[in-house]
């Protein structure tokens, strides 16, 4: 399912045929909110399920109805992380996969001149383990790679030390952007697209995200 460009480290695309053809509904302009809203759900879940493969394990002992069994289950504490406001459009897909992640938020807009990141907002929780925390970062677009920099920055303040970015489309100069300044971050995407426009908008992508998930076009 997986195909990761050699041309940049720690980028791995998803190759799924389901991908394929659910980024091209996103993709239309004619393609109603609702419906748009439904495709990145689906989208989404399959982003987590792929990245879910980043999250660490510890063996148990259990009982099944019939017999004594030596499993698995998830030793790591996961922690969503949506870049306000249309990360939260990743959020379904990633709480069906993690049903018991911690949800962080990190509000962040981009300057339309400078077309630099501001922060407005962090919530952060208290964890445990540092140690043994995966936060996963969620941003539909990663376009400049500002936005996903600064959300990287204020997660490694925190002290932990797994983070994980997640998007559905991807230009070339965020990737670089983001391992410029964090080489150690893998970055999960469904799409790796031409370029940025003047105005710091990815090419052929899908627009607004933000107005396209929450009908505010």
């Amino acid at each position: 399912m997986l195909k990761k460009y050699s041309a940049y480290k720690n980028l791995i695309q998803l190759a799924h045929p389901l991908v394929k053809s659910y980024i091209t509904k996103i993709r239309d302009k004619n393609t109603s909110y609702l419906e748009f809203r439904q495709y990145v759900d689906k989208l989404s879940m399959l982003l987590a399920y792929e990245a879910g493969k980043e999250v660490g394990l510890k063996s148990c002992n259990i009982k099944t109805p019939l017999a004594s069994y030596r499993g698995s289950v998830i030793k790591d504490e996961i922690v969503l992380m949506p870049i306000l406001r249309a990360g939260l459009g990743l959020l379904n897909g990633f709480t069906s996969i993690f049903p018991e992640a911690r949800i962080s938020h990190l509000g962040v807009y981009r300057n339309e001149s400078t077309l630099q990141p501001i922060r407005y907002y962090f919530k952060f929780p208290v964890l445990k383990n540092k140690k043994n925390t995966i936060v996963y970062i969620l941003d539909p677009m990663l376009a400049t790679g500002g936005s996903m920099c600064s959300a990287i920055d204020e997660t490694k303040k925190t002290g932990v030390l797994k983070i994980v970015a997640a998007c559905l489309v991807a230009a070339p100069e965020g990737i670089k952007e983001v391992q410029k300044y964090h080489s150690d971050i893998k970055i999960f995407t469904c799409a790796v697209d031409k370029k940025l426009n003047n105005k710091g908008y990815i090419m052929p992508g899908l627009g607004d995200a933000g107005d396209r998930l929450f009908g505010t076009i």
